[in-house]
């Protein structure tokens, strides 16, 4: 036996025991007020007694209505206190019986009923005396002995509950208080009706027991109807509670604690069980108070067949769980998804029913229905922040994008204090993805993304703004000066060398700056401010610039030149200029230098310097020589009908030379002009070979291939040059402009001029020199036996109707045409 079991029954025989000693000691040879009939034929109104108990529930709380109370106030008026004893002890000790209480219960039951009645007795004959017990002192004796007496029966089960589960559960006191005075006063005065009239018209206990008989059935029927309206109101209400919530969060608290509330139990949980084929371990919610607790999913052996879809009562039948609960399976789909459980009802309240658990089943129903509809609205939201999200950052950086920097910005300003916007931009970063590829340039972003996260001191202030420019805001920055000052540690941050794979780029940062309130108040403003200094920053090759009002009209100069250039691109109407190149000695044309020229509606003419720049910034560089190309070719072809042998000369820029596609966009625009390639020279600066050396290896090979003639463009500017003139497969090079327009004044020009000339025939080059302006320099070039000249001296470019016109008047061109360059100037022989 179990220390509390054994405590249960000690406590049993004390109170049988105090029963005894109340009969030996004050009750001893005390007789029934007035004389009754068989002590025996009390017996069954003690039983029906038991077995009739009407339970009126309010949520949590049930007051319980006896009428046991009748035959003990009928015992002590008409029996004395041994028959009474006897009668009270067998007639409940057959009701239990019929419940099949258990022994512990029985003994301990039966041990009270039996020192209820004796106290009651002792009690009633000490306040009676020897008054008439249908006086109004025998009903204030008997109404005082039932309250004592309910109360100390209260108190002794409160103590058994305690020895049992070692919990104190006040609510048979509370109940004994809230409704034993009335039920006291009721049963009392009925129990003395009953002897009033077995006194006095015995008969009349037929109609009495006529009139309580159909007050029973009445009842039942109403009880029944009672019970059933208010499941469905609690079920109602349960509904409209669960359908008032829609985060999943506060449908499950709000199921758990209706549960708890509608079943009147102390605790309620719920198992959300793991989606099937899922990584989710699962998840048990249970009710604290008004609290909901999160804890790991760990299904008790009880629940099982909840588990597998049954629903499942549980009434005190092993130490394995709680001794009193209800679960029930919660279907979505045809799957189990969760289960509900209530546990442990209140002592006072008796075990859950059948009834409670088609109650809970169809609680579940309902929870499944709104527990599918709030995952989904979850899911939605989950999907709504997500899109927030994204359009709200970068995807590749995770920064913030431009229009979280311009939300950021705009609080900022509405703060008040001075505010900087730094737009950064990092320079050549087109060549290093056509260098390196795509994915290179993507993770140079990213570092560079996480070298500015630290300048962020709010969300926004660190964003992308697109390509390969980002912006940093810096709030209360105080003067221009000031601010100056304070974004030197970010232009620092981003100078030292970034590890790509495995190489190492030196990446060039500029800048541009804009302070609030100097430069603007609007957030769209200020930023349209800071990129305007910073692409001012790149013109004029500075680290970063301040906004003023000159950057800011060579922005809408620069964004509206962008878009008129793009258009005269598309539309093929860019125009080609010619430049004749002869031999020095005979003055015979060996071919001509294509030069492109725009003239803007608005701005005029716009030099190749700045538009080509452009292009080569904004990704046009490369249809923009497509059609240098295209249209070169085809003059050439229609001259060439005239003027057999004739060449044409095209500039490449160096993002062309990255691009691997030039060899066979080249063999495709000489097979469309019907041309051989030796009609072709492409010119190239040692500068833009030097960008990324070996892609331009591959793509001037691939060219070479072709049987093109590649020629170095400003020969002996550069550092390289000559390190590599064995590497490239050029066959021309052409001696800058610089040199040969001082070699007939200065013996230094004339000596590198000679120098030149001699380095490249060493290497079966030819020579050209560009921009001879004066017949004094021909000659001289003639005797350091330069190959080609071009400048002032023979022709400036020529519109194609004006150079085919200068064509026909000079003699035709002699030996392989080759030689390109860049525009001279000077007069004509």
């Amino acid at each position: 036996m179990s220390s509390r079991r054994y405590a249960i029954s000690v406590f049993s025989a004390l109170l049988a025991l105090a029963a005894v000693l109340l009969h030996l000691g004050p009750l001893r040879g005390v007789t029934a007020p007035l004389e009754g009939p068989p002590w025996w034929l009390l017996v069954p109104a003690f039983v029906l007694a038991e077995l009739v108990v009407v339970h009126v529930q309010a949520r949590r709380e049930s007051l319980s209505v006896s009428f046991r109370e009748v035959p003990l106030v009928v015992g002590l008026v008409l029996l004395a206190p041994v028959e009474l004893l006897a009668a009270s002890v067998l007639g409940s000790a057959v009701a239990m019986l019929r419940r099949r209480s258990g022994s512990e219960k029985l003994l301990f039951n039966l041990s009270l009923l039996a020192l209820e009645a004796s106290l009651a007795a002792a009690l009633y004959h000490l306040a009676l005396g020897t008054a008439d017990p249908t006086s109004a002192r025998g009903l204030l004796a008997a109404l005082a002995t039932v309250v004592v007496t309910d109360l100390v029966g209260a108190a002794a089960l409160t103590a058994v509950v305690w020895l049992k589960v070692r919990a104190f559960d006040d609510g048979v006191l509370v109940e004994a208080v809230t409704t034993g005075l009335v039920a006291a006063l009721t049963n009392t005065s009925l129990g003395l009706l009953v002897v009033v009239l077995l006194d006095t018209r015995p008969v009349a206990l037929v109609l009495l027991v006529g009139v309580l008989l159909t007050v029973a059935l009445a009842y039942r029927g109403y009880s029944s109807l009672d019970r059933s309206h208010a499941r469905l109101e609690s079920l109602y209400r349960f509904t409209r509670r669960v359908q008032e919530e829609v985060d999943t969060a506060e449908v499950c608290r709000t199921v758990l604690r209706q549960a708890r509330d509608i079943l009147a139990s102390q605790g309620a949980e719920l198992l959300v069980l793991p989606a099937r084929g899922g990584t989710d371990p699962g998840l048990l919610l249970r009710l604290v108070g008004d609290e909901v607790v999160e804890e790991p999913l760990v299904v008790p052996a009880w629940l099982a067949e909840a588990v597998d879809g049954r629903a499942v009562r549980r009434h005190g039948q092993d130490d394995a769980g709680p001794r009193d609960a209800l679960a029930a399976p919660l279907h979505v789909d045809g799957d189990v998804d969760a289960v509900l459980a209530v546990v442990d009802r209140p002592h006072h309240l008796g075990p859950f029913g059948s009834e409670d658990l088609r109650l809970l089943g169809s609680l579940a129903n309902h929870t499944a229905v709104q527990l599918q509809k709030s995952r989904l609205l979850d899911r939605l939201r989950a999907e709504a922040e997500r899109q927030e999200q994204l359009s709200l950052h970068d995807q590749l950086t995770g920064l913030p994008n431009r229009r979280h920097a311009l939300g950021a910005l705009t609080a900022e300003l509405g703060r008040g204090g001075s505010t900087a916007v730094l737009v950064l931009d990092l320079d050549g970063f087109t060549d290093i993805n056509e260098a390196f590829g795509h994915g290179t340039g993507d993770e140079l972003l990213q570092q560079v993304g996480a070298r500015l996260v630290p300048w962020g001191s709010a969300p926004g202030h660190v964003a992308r703004l697109g390509n390969d420019e980002f912006v940093v805001l810096f709030r209360d920055v105080g003067t221009v000066a000031q601010a100056q000052q304070a974004v030197r540690p970010v232009l620092a941050a981003l100078a030292g060398p970034f590890r790509l794979g495995g190489t190492t780029v030196d990446v060039r940062v500029v800048a541009g700056l804009a302070v609030a309130p100097e430069h603007g108040g609007s957030a769209d403003g200020l930023l349209r401010r800071a990129d305007a200094a910073m692409y001012a920053a790149k013109r004029e090759g500075v680290a970063v610039r301040t906004w003023d009002p000159l950057s800011e009209g060579d922005s809408v100069r620069r964004l509206t030149l962008l878009r008129h250039l793009r258009e005269t691109i598309e539309a093929g109407q860019l125009q080609v200029h010619y430049q004749p190149k002869v031999h020095p000695g005979t003055g015979r044309v060996v071919g001509a230098e294509a030069l492109a020229r725009w003239t803007h509606p608005a701005h005029g003419r716009v030099t190749p310097d700045e538009f080509v720049l452009l292009a080569e910034r904004s990704g046009l560089i490369h249809p923009l020589t497509d059609l240098v190309l295209r249209t070169a070719l085809e003059q050439c072809r229609q001259w060439r009908v005239s003027v057999p042998g004739l060449s044409v000369a095209v500039n490449l820029s160096a993002r062309s030379l990255l691009n691997e596609a030039l060899p066979e966009q080249v063999a495709a625009a000489l097979a469309r002009a019907g041309l051989p390639s030796s009609a072709l020279t492409l010119e190239l600066t040692e500068t833009a070979v030097m960008v990324d050396v070996d892609h331009a290896l591959v793509v001037l090979r691939g060219l070479a291939d072709l049987g093109v003639t590649l020629s170095i463009d400003d020969f002996g500017t550069g550092q390289s040059s000559l390190a590599y003139l064995k590497m490239l497969p050029v066959g021309e090079v052409k001696v800058d402009r610089s040199f040969v327009a001082g070699a007939s004044g200065d013996a230094g020009d004339a000596a590198i001029v000679g120098a030149a000339v001699d380095l490249a025939h060493t290497h079966g080059l030819v020579v050209v020199a560009e921009g001879v302006e004066d017949d004094v320099t021909r000659r001289l070039l003639v005797d350091r036996g330069c190959d080609v000249i071009q400048g002032y001296l023979v022709s400036r470019p020529l519109a194609p109707e004006a150079f085919g016109a200068w064509l026909a008047a000079h003699p035709q061109p002699v030996g392989p045409a080759g030689a390109t360059g860049q525009e001279g100037r000077g007069g004509g022989w």
